[in-house]
């Protein structure tokens, strides 16, 4: 793994934290939930989740 590849999973994992726990007190839906994690695998595209990208 690079220096680059990690610091993308990193900041993945960082910045869909506190997204999970929003989820988790009933802040926020399932589905706000997942267009938010599908904007941040779009963003980082992190190694140990799927990558999803954009068409």
């Amino acid at each position: 793994m690079t220096e680059a590849q990690m610091k993308k999973e990193i900041m993945y994992h960082v910045s869909v934290a506190p997204f999970k726990k929003m989820l988790e007190n009933k802040v926020i839906s399932s589905g706000d939930y997942s267009k938010i994690d599908t904007i941040l695998r779009q963003k980082y595209c992190p190694i140990f989740v799927e990558c999803i990208v954009p068409e």
